[in-house]
C-alpha cells in the first residue's frame, strides 16, 4: 500500500506546464522506487534533473510520458499538463490519461529526445519520411506540404544540406546528427514541454555544446518548458534555470541552479560537486562519494543518504526527513542545511 506523500513547501511557477505532485512509482511488486516527488515547470523554464544512476530520474520523467516501462507503475500521486497556450483548455491530469487520450498528447503537446536516437527511428525508412509522416499524422499536412516542413525543421535544428538529409538513412548519420534529427522529430508539432533524458550522454564534448545550445535557442525561440534529465552537474550548470537533485527515489534538494551549486544544502549534492568538480569545488584528487546507495524500495526509518553522509546524527535516522523550504525558493531534504542561509 503506498504511503500518505508528505505535506510540503514547495515553489510554485508562474503559469505552470507540468506539475508533479506527490509521484510514487513502484517496481517489482510494489518496490517504491520513486517516493513523493513533488515540482513544477513553467513555460519556458528549464529544469535539470540530477543523481546517480537508479536515483529515480528517468522513472520520474517517463512517468510524465505515459511510457513506464513493463513491471512499473505510478502508484501515488498526480502529474498535470498546465492548459493550452491558448488558454482555450483545461488542466489535464495525465496519471488518468487513457492510451488514446495519451496519443492526443505525446507530440503535439510533449516532445522526448532519449540517450540513443538510433533506437528510436527506424533503420528502413529515411529520416525525412519519418518526419514528414510525424508531421502529416500530427499537424495533417499534405505530402507536399510535410515534406517542405520537414526539410525546414533540419535545417532549423542545424543539419547542413537539409534537403540531402531529407533522403538519408539512420545508419548514414554521425550520433550528433541522429540526435538532432529526433529534437526535429520531437519539436515538429511544437509541444510546450520537452523531456530530454540523457539526450547528450553519448555525444562528444563538442557535439554535446552544439545540441545543448540547440536546446537553449528552442526554449528562447518557442517558449518550450524543457526537462532536462542528466547525470551531468556541467550540463546543469550551462543549460538549467533551477536543478532539482534526486537520491534513492527522492528531491533530497531543489533550486535556483547558481546558487545550489555554488552553496549546496545538502550533503549529497556537495559530494556531487567535489566529485563533477564544478565552479569552485576544484579537484585536487580523484573524489568518489563512499558507500553505495540504498536497494530500490528499501524502506529506511530516516534519511536515505545517511550511511554515506559524513554529518550523520543519530537524529538523521530517527525519523523521516521532510524536504522543507530554505530561502530564495529552494529546498532541502536534510536536518542540518547549510550553505543556504538557513541555520546548521
Amino acid at each position: 500500500m503506498s504511503q500518505p506523500a508528505e505535506t510540503i513547501e514547495r515553489p510554485s511557477a508562474a503559469d505552470p506546464v507540468l506539475t508533479v505532485d506527490g509521484l510514487d512509482v513502484t517496481v517489482s511488486g510494489g518496490a517504491r522506487a520513486v517516493r513523493g516527488v513533488t515540482f513544477t515547470l513553467g513555460r519556458g523554464e528549464a529544469v535539470g534533473l540530477v543523481g546517480e544512476s537508479g536515483s529515480g530520474k528517468s522513472l520520474t520523467c517517463r512517468s510524465a510520458l505515459g511510457v513506464l516501462p513493463a513491471g512499473c507503475e505510478v502508484s501515488d500521486g498526480r502529474i498535470t499538463l498546465g492548459a493550452a497556450r491558448a488558454g482555450d483548455g483545461e488542466d489535464a491530469e495525465l496519471t488518468a490519461f487513457t492510451r488514446k487520450q495519451w496519443n492526443t498528447v505525446r507530440g503535439s503537446r510533449v516532445g522526448a529526445v532519449f540517450q540513443d536516437p538510433a533506437s528510436y527511428l527506424n533503420p528502413s525508412l529515411t529520416v525525412g519520411r519519418q518526419l514528414a509522416e510525424q508531421l502529416r499524422v500530427g499537424r495533417r499536412l499534405s505530402r507536399t506540404e510535410a515534406h517542405t516542413r520537414a526539410v525546414a525543421l533540419f535545417g532549423a535544428v542545424g543539419l547542413r544540406r537539409a534537403d540531402e538529409v531529407f533522403h538519408q538513412y539512420p545508419h548514414e548519420l554521425s550520433g550528433g546528427m541522429l540526435q538532432r534529427v529526433l529534437i526535429a522529430v520531437a519539436v515538429s508539432c511544437e509541444p510546450e514541454l520537452l523531456i530530454a533524458d540523457e539526450a547528450t550522454t553519448a555525444l562528444d564534448v563538442v557535439i554535446q555544446a552544439e545540441i545543448l545550445e540547440l536546446l537553449g535557442r528552442l526554449r528562447t525561440e518557442r517558449g518550450l518548458a524543457l526537462l532536462l534529465v542528466t547525470h551531468d552537474l556541467a550540463v546543469v550548470a550551462e543549460s538549467c534555470d533551477r536543478v532539482l537533485v534526486m537520491y534513492a527515489g527522492e528531491i533530497i534538494e531543489d533550486g535556483p541552479t547558481a546558487e545550489v551549486l555554488a552553496a549546496p544544502a545538502h550533503p549529497y549534492t556537495e559530494a556531487l560537486l567535489r566529485v563533477a568538480s564544478i565552479g569552485t569545488w576544484g579537484r585536487r584528487a580523484l573524489d568518489i562519494i563512499p558507500g553505495r546507495p540504498p536497494e530500490t524500495g528499501a524502506e529506511l526509518p530516516g534519511c536515505r543518504f545517511a550511511d554515506r553522509c559524513a554529518h550523520a546524527a543519530p537524529e538523521c535516522t530517527a525519523g523521516p526527513v521532510a524536504l522543507r523550504a530554505l530561502d530564495a525558493g529552494r529546498r532541502a531534504r536534510c536536518l542540518r542545511p547549510a550553505g543556504s542561509g538557513a541555520a546548521v
